[in-house]
């Protein structure tokens, strides 16, 4: 929940062609390429100092809507289909539902007040309602999940955490967005038990199967581009993530999500504003 493609694995591939490359290198060849040092290529080859020091990989997407999320008929008129259950989570305040495919997932969020608010989180459902009133309030309706392949390496940014009730006991969802923040999109790391691990070809015989048959016909998100208002700043967690690779962005009027399936193949575009804050290429 609140809680791939990972375009920095690009680099560590690149990176591992350079290392086996210079093994084969005689010395005038070595001394060649410090020298070279400088230029554009041979940079692109060096680890970065922001590319994907912490090996996050972006998860999925989520958008606060308002309650029981008619805006899901927005989806399904464009041939992607929800699955069949309401995910309540107990504790925080909200439920959800989803549409699921091979990677990732697109999340619609909703405060809902059937669902308990834990002693001393209640200021978190005030801000699902500010972000379910975006239009009006100010605040982002978009969140944007990640999930750890490596170490762990700290973030060079100060970050929080959450264990509501409805998460594995043990665990908790580390916040990249401060807490004072009403302006930016939620950024997130989900613990490694909710995170989404890739699905091959699913057994038709799986009563899962459907859930990732879209009419649309896509299987994977394959890139995320923001679209910030103008006159927004990004604070540090933006800046970080969209140097490291894991979005793009770029500036419109306001908030909105750009999801690209299956690197655009068929070149097509449907745009689901103004119901969603959500544009889709495949």
């Amino acid at each position: 929940m609140d809680t791939a493609f990972h375009l920095s694995v690009k680099g560590h591939a690149l990176r591992d062609g350079a290392s086996m490359q210079c093994l084969l290198m005689n010395e005038m060849q070595v001394l060649a390429a410090l020298i070279c040092f400088g230029c554009g290529t041979a940079m692109a080859l060096e680890p970065s100092a922001t590319a994907s020091p912490p090996e996050l990989e972006f998860d999925h997407v989520w958008i606060v809507v308002t309650r029981d999320a008619p805006e899901r008929a927005a989806l399904e008129k464009t041939g992607l289909k929800i699955s069949p259950d309401v995910n309540r989570h107990d504790g925080q305040g909200t439920a959800s539902i989803t549409a699921d495919f091979q990677n990732s997932y697109i999340e619609l969020m909703w405060p809902d007040p059937t669902v308990s608010v834990a002693p001393g989180a209640e200021r978190g459902v005030e801000k699902f309602k500010n972000r379910m009133n975006w239009r009006t309030s100010g605040w982002c309706p978009i969140g944007i999940g990640l999930h750890r392949v490596g170490t762990g390496t700290p973030l060079p940014f100060a970050t929080w955490t959450i264990a509501p009730d409805w998460m594995p006991k043990g665990t908790a969802i580390e916040i990249l967005t401060a807490r004072d923040d009403t302006k930016s999109p939620s950024f997130f790391i989900e613990p490694d038990v909710l995170a989404v691990k890739e699905k091959g070809k699913t057994d038709t015989n799986d009563p899962k199967a459907g859930a990732l048959q879209h009419g649309l016909g896509v299987q994977r998100i394959t890139e995320i581009r923001l679209v910030r208002p103008k006159g927004y700043q990004p604070v540090a967690a933006f800046a970080y993530l969209e140097k490291a690779r894991i979005f793009q962005s770029s500036e419109g009027n306001d908030w909105a999500v750009e999801i690209t399936f299956d690197g655009g193949l068929k070149r097509q575009t449907k745009d689901l504003r103004p119901d969603l804050p959500l544009v889709i290429h495949y």
